[in-house]
């Protein structure tokens, strides 16, 4: 629900000026005016889609531990690339971790404690973050399965969108600005005046962006060829909602 206001006969007070005949306050008429709130809505179909996942891999060492890791990143990126092979999978952080045995007591914030007994080392873990955007948006589906396939861990779509945005964000304030003229025009009709020229226009664009999530599982890494052919996924993605809200007062012809 938006907020109409008229306004025919009102009045400002302002101070005067200093050294003026008179102290104080005088009130000052305003204008008639007639102020209305526009809303714009433009719903664009995603062209781009955000896969997140995490890659892993596990060793008696550090080394180890991240050679394996390594490993599977590159399975996962020629799965990934058999589908786009524009796709550009970026890592937004790389974790080893020591693995000890359940019965070690050591807290992280506590004091540290000797790797030995239950606290002994027993192997490594090595994970890395990933987040790919591909423009597929249609094969998005199909990406995610091939990742598990390869063995990346949880993959999932985390988000669709539009590259450029300003387009829609254009004609979302246009029909912000047609929504307005409309209610002013209709308010100057009941109440019998004339619209007049524009006197002032504040636009607070909003954009709401829908998130789809599509879980995935970990599965065995493919053996050697012939791999089977891949799981299609058939993705049909929200429209990406565009949002513009403008405030605009209208003077009124005397």
């Amino acid at each position: 629900m938006h907020t109409t206001l008229i306004a025919f006969a009102s009045f400002a007070a302002v101070q005067a000026a200093p050294g003026a005949p008179q102290a104080g306050f005088k009130l000052v008429p305003v204008p008639a005016r007639i102020e209305v709130t526009g809303y714009g809505e433009v719903k664009t179909m995603p062209d781009v889609a955000t896969i997140e996942y995490t890659i892993r891999g596990e060793g008696p060492t550090s080394d180890d531990a991240v050679r394996a890791m390594t490993a599977s990143s590159v399975r996962i990126d020629a799965a990934v690339h058999a589908i786009d092979l524009a796709a550009e999978p970026h890592a937004s952080e790389v974790k080893v971790a020591a693995v000890r045995s359940t019965d070690c007591k050591e807290q992280e914030y506590g004091p540290p404690q000797l790797s030995t007994g239950a606290c002994a080392i027993s192997g490594y873990v090595a994970t890395e973050a990933v987040t790919l955007r591909t423009l597929a948006v249609k094969d998005a589906g199909t990406i995610v399965g091939l990742v598990g396939r390869a063995g990346g861990l949880t993959p999932r779509i985390g988000s669709f969108d539009v590259r450029d945005s300003g387009p829609a964000q254009k004609q979302a304030i246009e029909v912000a600005l047609a929504d307005a003229l409309d209610k002013a025009s209709a308010i100057a009709a009941v109440t019998h005046v004339r619209l007049g020229p524009i006197l002032n226009v504040t636009s607070g664009p909003r954009n709401d962006r829908e998130q789809i999530v599509v879980s995935g599982r970990r599965t065995a890494a493919a053996s050697a060829p012939p791999a089977p052919p891949p799981v299609p996924v058939a993705i049909a993605p929200e429209p990406i909602t565009t949002n513009s809200y403008v405030s605009v007062t209208y003077s009124i012809e005397q």
